[in-house]
């Protein structure tokens, strides 16, 4: 959908190449970083272009790399797409409130474990409360940021479970719950992609909860035989909507919008047409009036 311009020709080559390196699926502590503030706060420059995306992928705990690449190669071709400036950083000090002010929408890239300290989470909620933006993919819905609490009673609303393992990657058929929304545009009624399939201990709930699309239990096997602190059976229910994977939250005493979506365990994720029409909805959407949830 989103053609190679040739300022991104270098980026394109770089990134994809990492992802194309023979690392293992879900890559564990490689890369690992601690959580707590980092020693100083990046430096954004002052040519930076404005609106602009900040895209976090700081882990400290799964690292998704190939699902990290493939989102900051996907995000880096809507941003100049769209004319938005664009800052890619592992960097928790970024979220102080000076710095947030330079940016329109947050993209949560895989983040994992207790990444942000105090500080940083009381900064970011505030962006938020004032009419932030924010997208938040894959890993940032595995429950490891559940010692946030606002962040899981406002973003995630459930907690994760487990994700298939038997096997780890399958394909599925994905549907519609709000065919009619803005954010599916453009998005079949229903589609099949292949990824890493969280469960989640109930549908979400949290303010303002939109559901956007739930998964299809009876076109994979939703069980896990690998890993025994999670259940063997992964089933949430016999219907689409009882096993959602993205959602939204807006409502107008909120004062910001979210999206947040499971998919995208690998960088081959954000080439399918619908899922990257998808994202670029979900963005324009967030970054959108905070008085239409439409």
């Amino acid at each position: 959908m989103y053609k190679s311009q040739s300022k991104l020709l270098h980026l394109q080559r770089c990134v994809l190449a990492f992802a194309f390196f023979p690392l293992s699926s879900c890559t564990g502590h490689i890369g690992q970083e601690q959580a707590g503030t980092q020693s100083a706060r990046p430096e954004i420059t002052e040519f930076m272009a404005e609106p602009a995306i900040l895209v976090f992928s700081k882990t400290a705990g799964w690292r998704h790399n190939e699902g990290i690449a493939g989102a900051d190669l996907f995000f880096a071709e809507l941003a100049a797409e769209k004319n938005y400036g664009l800052f890619t950083t592992v960097n928790s000090a970024v979220f102080n409130a000076d710095d947030l002010k330079r940016f329109e929408v947050v993209i949560f890239n895989n983040v994992t474990g207790n990444a942000l300290a105090d500080d940083e989470k009381a900064a970011f909620k505030t962006w938020m409360d004032e009419g932030g933006a924010w997208i938040g993919l894959h890993g940032s819905g595995d429950s490891s940021l559940e010692p946030w609490g606002w962040y899981q009673d406002n973003l995630a609303g459930t907690d994760f479970i487990g994700h298939i393992m038997a096997p780890q990657f399958q394909n599925a058929r994905l549907e519609a719950l709000a065919p009619d929304h803005s954010i599916l545009d453009g998005v079949a009624t229903d589609w099949e992609q292949t990824d890493e399939w969280y469960s989640f201990s109930k549908v979400p709930d949290i303010p303002g909860l939109i559901l956007l699309v739930g998964l299809d239990e009876t076109t994979y096997s939703p069980t896990n035989t690998v890993v025994q602190t999670w259940p063997q059976d992964l089933r949430m229910g016999p219907d689409a909507a009882d096993h959602p994977v993205i959602w939204a939250a807006c409502d107008s005493a909120l004062g910001y919008k979210a999206v947040y979506s499971a998919l995208g365990h690998g960088f081959e994720a954000y080439r399918n047409p619908n899922y990257q029409t998808l994202l670029s909805n979900a963005f324009d959407w967030v970054s959108g009036p905070k008085d239409s949830c439409d």
